[in-house]
């Protein structure tokens, strides 16, 4: 048997790894000799598993082999299919991939490869082949044999010898990078070095394999180790590889007894082989490593490459036990360079030397667990303790030089900062670090060169935008380094240096030189007088959704195409659904390719309407296409528009493409659609069809193949799940973005029911089910005190997407971080535990230090204004960089922080510059009076101010205070003035808007337009609007996005005028501005033309106000049911008010919601 094994395994390896010559073969397979070996018969899935990997040849560009049948060859076809060579299989599937050609395009390689294949006698003579063709050609010859080489493995891997292992190995990697998790089958292989071999292959694939993947490989190597080490097994579910090649016999299976729950694999053997898969370990596996086996393991060189990107729970449970079993006090220090990232969960930092301490520091560059800005700020203190500021100590803090505060930074000499510039550079600054080191650096300085600018690095934050205006584009422009210092500019040092560009060159040279991160701010009349006339032009470019609007139709107008639409890159934002529905119908499936391929650019909208052209577009090629449709031809959808498809049509998807139909699922993504889509019920139910209807056998593996229709299921359906799938179920739902809401509370249920109460929880189990605590607030708060509480709930907030201000409903992510935040301060802010009166009760601090505001963060927020009161007064005034940049802060605590100014600086009057920018949104604590009396002369000071949340009589105090230190009027505000201004415009009477350049209006509205203005202000920025760009009814797509809440001040009239066109490109943070009588204006047909975001903005205030059919558009825009009964999509707002103290004055509550949704739209930098 294992010389017919033999004969199988070699004649179908092909080497793969997209394209490898022979001279980059591994050396123990180009040193083995070539047997004559025979061809197996081909398994039924062979060629739809072989296309699908030659497509991906044909992705990358490689020109499809033409294979002619016709010449005579020295074997007969007859012996040709006795012999069993695929030759024509082969031939077969090429030409299914383009279409027929002429004799007159096959070149001679062609002709050459034909005749070779057709007389290659073995498998041995077709690999030889294959090492001696052109690149193409290997690509789709490889393409034709991978997937068979893994099945070979997988049916008979025991029987394998190491080099031929070897061999199969090589030819499958690529098969097994492209296998969905589903299909992951692993061989029932056990001896040690075939082990080796296959997790070596693992290993070189880690990067690329899915989270499934990896447990799976753990879990097989768990089993594989029990049966050949422990004569005991794990009693895995039972799976089926995805096509079988039939065996002359069958193995004996030998009787094994059930593994002990703690086995301890991990053995000195099996460490060094597992590599970076040590580093997904779950934490009761790195317990169970014998004391022996894990300090061998230490002292080896595989350490420290086997933990990459290690998870916080584990990194720091695995030090603990290097900690305890491996490492003294004394031989730390030797043997921190073996730790490798392990070092990032290092804990007896306050113990250490300045020497130590530096050390340390340096091998922190990489770390980023929760709690590294506390050990690197300690290390830092340990270092310059007791020690005057110096270049040496400047040099050996590295990268934590960002640790030190602006009053210890200030304490360097101007030649310590130049001397260390290089290093200070690529650190990471706040801008009132980065001021203290450019005012050193720069010493006043007006106008600055190029080289010096571009030397500062990160420290360009610092930079004056008086300063940035006076650059010169020589030097600068085509620099590499302008794109790094300009990426950590603030907006307004950005628009300032585009400004001093203009100056020096004209608009085609400056949109052909300058970085993207300055591309984007761009105004729409400077990319008119770029001389940008070809899609050629915008390839590899970023552009905003705007520019993007402008440019497509600038370039090709009417005359849209393909062609036009590969060429596009980033700019495809711009393409309008009007654009999508005049492509031909025929051309509908390229279109959808090229659409699919800038996937991550399009908009909800855009998808939308994408996918209802494609589908139209199916359906008249062939009627009831969806109910007939092939697994060939569902595959050729791309899933981000097979999720858009209706409802009916999903339920009437026939049990023959389940397997594609649940493949497509597990790659897709769902944010596209409505929370409350009735798309996602009709996908998850069609999914849970395919799988058939014995729930209580389903295996874990089969339920996990749902891939994000996961977050879907009911859990009722749920719990009927057998032990192991219900656990990998619950675990997948940790993952979720998205749970429905008529879920949660039965699903919270279910979860208590199978791991008890979330109090009793162990620390693994809180970091696999960390997320789903979020699904009761009250589990959260009750959680009690314990050793590992705050690292794990400061990893679970770190792990969790950042939910983005001001999103509708049905768009947002299903967790509330309020509870959690709460607990985390509650913990942070603890007494020490000596301290505690009784178990499980941890008073708070009473006094707050600066430590513990730089570990808060936004956290600060929670201090009682008791323990605000009780902080030194050196306290806050280091801790402001921090406390600053908090925007919400209660009445009662900016009432303390404005008490602790004045005990600082004395009077508000006295404030200046310098002072109010250290302030930032404590700024608030001051009245509209006093605020009219600081001093403020500089635009970067507006600028940091421009992230709080001022009232409008604020921010009416905070311009006449800019005027009077300045001396600017109305009419001297330029293009930057007003870009500086923000949301202090605002605080300009109406009168004086009319007053305002308009070619500096022309360029700056799209920063005016986010300002979150009273209504009154808002018409009067429109009346200025339609006097710059004509009436409303003429706006284009481009101009309609850049005009943000000004829309709002349209009137009713201009409202209804507007082209439908131009709805889904209004910015949506304006859509709540707008009144309910004036959003009534337009019709059903423009209401469906806002797109799905837009749509999703409208209020319960604003729907109160449209009829049954307006609101049934609204409904039919967002994707959702009509005549819902889940609420409003947003939350209810007032609307925008005539001018006026006293109205003014009753928005506050709305203001700062407006601040909120200001911040996701990037208005403040």
């Amino acid at each position: 048997m294992n010389s017919l094994w033999g004969i199988f395994i070699l004649c179908f390896l092909a080497p793969w790894d997209a394209v490898m010559s022979e001279d980059m073969m591994p050396p123990e397979i180009q040193n083995r000799n070539q047997s004559t070996m025979g061809f197996p018969r081909l398994p039924p899935d062979f060629k739809e598993m072989a296309k699908k990997l030659m497509l991906t040849c044909s992705s990358k560009g490689y020109r499809v082999p033409i294979i002619d049948f016709s010449q005579n060859s020295s074997y007969t076809l007859r012996e040709n299919l006795t012999m069993g060579n695929p030759f024509f299989a082969f031939a077969d599937l090429l030409s299914s991939l383009s279409p027929p050609v002429l004799k007159s395009n096959v070149t001679a390689e062609d002709k050459k490869i034909s005749e070779k294949m057709r007389n290659c006698s073995s498998l041995g003579h077709m690999i030889e082949l294959m090492r001696n063709t052109t690149e193409s050609h290997l690509c789709f010859m490889r393409a034709f044999l991978a997937p068979l080489a893994w099945t070979v493995i997988t049916q008979n891997g025991t029987d394998l010898d190491q080099n031929n292992l070897l061999k199969l190995l090589w030819a499958a990697k690529p098969f097994l990078e492209t296998m969905p998790s589903s299909n992951f089958v692993l061989p029932p292989i056990s001896q040690s070095s075939q082990l080796g071999a296959m997790m070596k292959m693992f290993g070189d694939m880690f990067n690329g394999l899915s989270n499934d993947q990896r447990n799976e490989i753990i879990g097989w190597m768990k089993e594989r180790v029990g049966e050949s080490k422990f004569n005991c097994t794990l009693n895995p579910p039972i799976s089926s590889p995805p096509f079988q090649i039939p065996l002359n016999g069958t193995r004996p299976t030998p009787p094994f007894s059930t593994c002990l729950p703690k086995m301890q694999w991990l053995n000195s053997e099996v460490l060094p082989m597992m590599g970076p898969f040590l580093s997904r370990m779950p934490l009761e596996e790195v317990n169970s490593i014998p004391k022996d086996a894990l300090c061998t393991f230490f002292s080896s060189p595989n350490f420290s490459l086997s933990f990459r990107n290690v998870g916080p729970s584990l990194g720091r449970a695995l030090f603990q036990r290097l900690k305890q079993d491996c490492l003294s006090a004394n031989s730390f220090p030797q043997q921190m360079e073996r730790l490798g990232s392990l070092v990032c969960y290092f804990d007896g930092f306050q113990s250490l030397n300045a020497n130590l301490s530096k050390k340390l520091l340096s091998q922190l560059d990489t770390c980023d667990n929760s709690d590294i800005a506390k050990v690197k700020s300690q290390l830092v203190q340990n270092i310059i303790q007791n020690a005057p500021p110096s270049r040496e100590m400047l040099q050996s803090l590295g990268s934590a030089v960002s640790v030190l505060t602006p009053s210890k930074l200030s304490g360097f000499t101007p030649d310590d900062l130049k001397n260390t510039l290089a290093n200070l550079s690529q650190a990471n600054w706040n801008p009132a670090q980065a001021k203290t080191l450019a005012k050193k650096l720069l010493d006043e300085t007006k106008n600055i060169s190029s080289e010096k600018l571009l030397s500062l690095g990160s420290v360009v934050r610092g930079v004056s935008s008086d300063v940035l205006r006076n650059a010169k584009a020589k030097g600068l422009l085509g620099n590499q380094a302008l794109k790094n210092i300009s990426e950590n500019m603030s907006p307004l040092q950005q628009r300032a240096l585009l400004e001093a560009f203009r100056h020096d060159v004209n608009a085609s040279e400056l949109v052909k030189e300058v970085p993207d991160s300055l591309l984007r701010s761009l105004s729409l009349s400077t990319l008119d007088k770029a001389n940008l006339t070809t899609v050629d032009q915008l390839e590899g470019h970023s552009w905003t959704r705007a520019q993007s609007a402008f440019l497509v139709k600038k370039i090709l107008g009417n005359n849209f195409n393909l062609t036009a639409l590969r060429k596009l890159g980033q700019a495809v934002q711009g393409v309008s659904c009007e654009m999508i529905e005049k492509v031909n119908r025929t051309d509908a499936l390229e279109m959808v390719k090229v659409f699919n391929e800038s996937s991550d650019w399009l908009s909800r909208v855009q998808i939308r309407c994408v996918a209802q052209k494609l589908f139209a577009s199916l359906e008249e090629q062939r009627p009831g296409y969806f109910n007939q449709i092939t697994n060939s031809e569902l595959q050729a959808i791309p899933t981000i528009l097979l999720i858009n498809l209706q409802v009916e049509k999903i339920q009437n998807l026939s049990d023959s493409v389940c397997p594609t139909f649940l493949e497509k699922m597990r790659q897709a993504n769902l944010s596209s659609l409505p929370n409350n889509a009735p798309s996602r019920l009709a996908l998850i139910r069609r999914a849970i069809k395919c799988l058939g209807p014995n729930v209580p056998n389903l295996s874990a593996a089969a339920v996990l193949s749902l891939g994000p229709l996961v977050c879907e299921l009911d859990p009722a359906w749920i719990s009927a799940l057998n032990p192991e799938a219900l656990n990998a179920t619950l675990q997948a739902l940790a993952s979720c973005q998205q749970i429905p809401q008529q879920n949660r509370e039965q699903l919270f249920r279910l979860l208590t029911k199978t791991y008890g109460d979330p109090s009793n929880w162990s620390e693994e189990d809180m970091n696999t089910l960390g997320p789903l605590l979020l699904l009761n607030d009250t589990a959260v708060r009750n959680l009690p005190v314990k050793s590992w509480l705050v690292s794990s709930l400061s990893d679970l907030m770190n792990s969790l997407p950042i939910q983005p201000m001001g999103s509708p409903k049905e768009f947002r992510y299903w967790f509330d971080l309020s509870a959690l935040r709460r607990k985390l301060f509650e913990l942070k802010t603890a007494s020490p535990p000596q301290s505690r009166r009784k178990r499980g009760v941890s008073p708070a601090l009473s006094v707050p230090t600066l430590a513990v505001i730089e570990d808060l963060g936004p956290g600060n927020v929670y201090w009682t204004a008791a323990q605000l009161f009780s902080m030194t007064t050196q306290t806050f005034r280091e801790a402001l960089p921090i406390l600053g940049v908090i925007a919400n802060y209660t009445a009662e605590q900016l009432s303390v922080f404005r008490a602790k100014a004045l005990e600082v600086w004395g009077s508000v009057s006295m404030l200046n510059d310098s002072q109010i920018g250290e302030l930032g949104c404590i700024s608030q604590s001051f009245s509209s009076e006093e605020l009219c009396n600081v001093s403020i002369s500089t635009l970067d000071t507006l600028e940091l101010l421009n992230t709080c949340n001022f009232t409008q009589p604020q921010r009416l105090g905070v311009w006449q205070a800019f005027q009077k230190g300045t001396g600017k009027n109305v009419t001297d505000l330029g293009e930057i003035s007003l870009v500086g201004l923000g949301q202090f415009i605002c605080g300009l009477q109406p009168a004086m808007i009319d007053q305002l350049n308009s070619t500096a209006f022309r360029e700056a509205v799209e920063v005016v337009g986010r300002a979150p203005c009273p209504l009154n202000i808002i018409e009067r920025l429109k009346e200025k609007a339609v006097a710059v760009f004509g009436k409303p009814e003429t706006w284009t797509e481009a101009q309609a996005g850049i005009m943000g809440n000004i829309i709002a001040g349209l009137s009713a009239a201009e409202f209804g005028s507007l082209n439908s066109t131009v709805l889904p490109f209004i910015q949506s943070f304006a859509i709540p501005l707008i009144t309910p009588d004036r959003l009534a204006m337009l019709s059903a047909n423009q209401l469906k033309a806002l797109g799905p975001d837009n749509a999703a903005m409208i209020t319960d205030a604003q729907r109160g106000g449209l009829r049954p059919e307006q609101n049934t558009a609204l409904d039919e825009a967002i994707g959702v049911p009509a005549q819902r009964d889940s609420g409003s999509t947003v939350p209810p707002a007032p609307q925008p008010q005539k001018g006026g103290v006293p109205a003014i004055e009753s928005m506050a509550g709305y203001v700062v919601l407006m601040q909120v949704i200001m911040l996701m739209f990037g208005f403040f930098g």
